[in-house]
């Protein structure tokens, strides 16, 4: 089949070459231009893209100008990254198709993508000169912007409105552009528009108001916020346009009762409360006032009900800007998570005081109640494992640990994951269930390959059995190299090269472990005893073995003892 496809196809490129002769020759063209171009698409829709490019640009062979071909094979172009070819087809496709209002958006798309504003802007105004509908305007007006031309904007705005009719969103939109334009008295004319055609929209009477404030008419801007508040005296905008009138009156002590007049509205709901409360915070900072006032104010204002936790939020926010106690602080958090129990933020920063203070009872009952309502924060589930597991309450630890796994997604921090198994591994091995502990550590370094502290406890683990010696010295040399301060890790390496009979190189590691604090280790202090000794330094050996004695707390006294009495390393069994 495909021997006949390919003679067919070497038949019809014949009758390419041969066709001058024909008195039919625009015809036959035509039908091989179809041909080729078909079958490009029907290959370019099975997905066999190599064969339906050879085949576009061979249609473009026989007809130059067919525009479909030209702007398909522009889309190939710009797959293979190619943007001045892609450019060259599109333009020309378009040029050759100008009433073909598809081509000429992707052309205008085209252009705005690869920053060529001028020729979007023109490619869509050509558009605009036939279109009856305001989506180009649309489009214009967002090119306009771009350029800052707004009095080209205020035309598309124009045009859209004989289109639709008037509108809020378009008179805003003007009101906005003479704003820019410094055209006030035409700006004037849109708000006032629009408080003729809503006069029940106080929110235009507001913004009149504004207009009025900040063109140095401030009697106008009074009497109109007067009206307002008279009509709704609760209107919350007019409210705190109150607020800018009086402030630019230099009435600030006026302006600060109206603001906390304005907290207890209780029409607020909380992100606005919130914003008001943000401004007596500025004054009362401008004005080097006693925070007592702004906290009272907070009291005052949470007393109220609330619809959000974002004025308790700003209240501890405060506390902790003033440097306030603990105490305070936590009492705050409280009042946070009180009003919104879902919030993470707020529980995680009680759960940290709660550690600082060593309260682990505390942690245990925040994170249980964060689990409560969002169980599908795993951090909760990690901490309250953590807290129980430094209680050695490790069966309770284990349980939280494993019912957290329920909880991990491909979106879950990888590093918590890793610590979660890192920590049951731990437990598994204190429970002397090495094969479920290796299980759980090989987890942890599937989440994450460089956790020092899975990768020196694993190692230590499976030197303390004698087992995978070369797969221990390989993990705890990244732990090493990862983290090459910690005495721990250094102490980790250099005794499972003691345990490979490679004493040099042990020294070498067990002399930065105590370099680093390790010497106030008695297990390490014993090690470097051992490592000395193999090393042919006896009165050393003894010297490390006696300070680990002294320090005590060593795993196998009586071992030690021994060393020290015979002075020779006795290896344990």
């Amino acid at each position: 089949m495909d021997f006949i496809k390919k003679y067919f196809l070497l038949v019809i490129c014949f009758l390419e070459v041969s066709v001058s002769f024909s008195a039919d020759l625009p015809r036959a063209i035509q039908r091989r231009f179809d041909y080729f171009y078909m079958e490009a698409t029907r290959q370019r829709n099975l997905g066999n893209y190599a064969e339906a490019y050879e085949l576009y640009k061979h249609a473009l062979l026989i007809n130059p100008n067919a525009p479909e071909a030209l702007f398909d094979m522009a889309s190939f172009c710009s797959v293979l990254g190619s943007r001045e070819e892609t450019q060259a087809y599109y333009e020309k496709a378009s040029a050759l198709a100008p009433k073909n209002n598809w081509y000429q958006q992707v052309l205008g798309n085209f252009y705005y993508r690869n920053n060529q504003i001028d020729k979007a802007i023109s490619v869509y105004e050509k558009m605009a000169e036939n279109s009856e509908k305001a989506d180009v305007y649309y489009q214009l007006l967002s090119l306009y912007t771009q350029k800052q031309d707004y009095e080209k904007c205020i035309l598309a705005l124009d045009k859209i409105e004989s289109m639709d009719g008037k509108s809020e969103q378009v008179s805003m939109e003007k009101f906005r552009m003479y704003l820019r334009l410094e055209q006030k008295e035409d700006a004037f004319k849109e708000i006032e528009a629009l408080v003729q055609e809503y006069p029940n929209d106080l929110h235009y009477k507001v913004m009149m108001g504004d207009l009025y404030l900040d063109n140095d008419h401030p009697e106008k801007a009074l009497e109109l916020y007067k009206e307002i508040l008279k009509e709704e005296p609760q209107n919350v905008q007019a409210q705190l346009s109150m607020v800018s009138y009086l402030e630019k009156q230099d009435r600030k002590a006026d302006a600060q009762v109206t603001l906390e007049n304005l907290v207890l509205n209780p029409l607020l709901d909380s992100g606005t409360r919130a914003s008001v409360m943000r401004k007596i915070i500025y004054n009362s900072e401008e004005a080097k006032d006693d925070s007592t006032k702004v906290l009272a104010m907070f009291e005052r204002a949470l007393e109220l009900p609330q619809d959000g936790a974002d004025v308790a939020i700003l209240g501890t926010q405060y506390r902790i800007m003033k440097k306030m106690p603990k105490e305070d602080i936590t009492s705050s958090l409280r009042q946070v998570v009180k009003i919104d129990p879902t919030n993470v933020g707020a529980r995680l920063q009680l759960m940290q005081y709660a550690f600082d203070r060593e309260d682990l009872d505390d942690a245990i009952q925040l994170c249980q109640e964060a689990i409560d309502y969002t169980p599908e924060e795993i951090a909760f589930h990690y901490y309250q494992g953590l807290s129980y597991f430094q209680q050695e309450r490790n069966e309770e630890a284990l349980k939280v640990f494993q019912r957290s796994i329920q909880y991990i997604t491909p979106d879950t921090d990888q590093e918590l994951v890793s610590n979660i198994y890192g920590a049951m591994g731990d437990i598994f091995h204190a429970k002397n269930r090495n094969k479920e502990a290796y299980e759980a550590y090989d987890s942890a370094l599937v989440y994450k390959p460089d956790n020092t502290l899975v990768l020196n406890n694993y190692a230590y683990y499976l030197a303390l059995q004698k087992k995978d010696l070369e797969k221990a010295e390989s993990m705890s040399f990244r732990a090493v190299k990862a983290d090459p301060k910690s005495f721990n890790e250094l102490d980790t390496y250099a005794w499972i090269l003691f345990l490979e009979k490679k004493y040099t190189e042990a020294k070498i590691y067990i002399e930065q472990s105590l370099k680093n604090g390790g010497d106030a280790n008695s297990g390490i202090l014993e090690h470097a005893g051992d490592i000395f000794y193999m090393n042919g330094e006896t009165e050393k050996a003894l010297d490390y073995w006696l300070q680990a004695e002294e320090k005590g707390g060593t795993e196998n006294e009586k071992i030690l003892k021994k060393k020290i009495k015979r002075k020779k390393y006795i290896e344990a069994k």
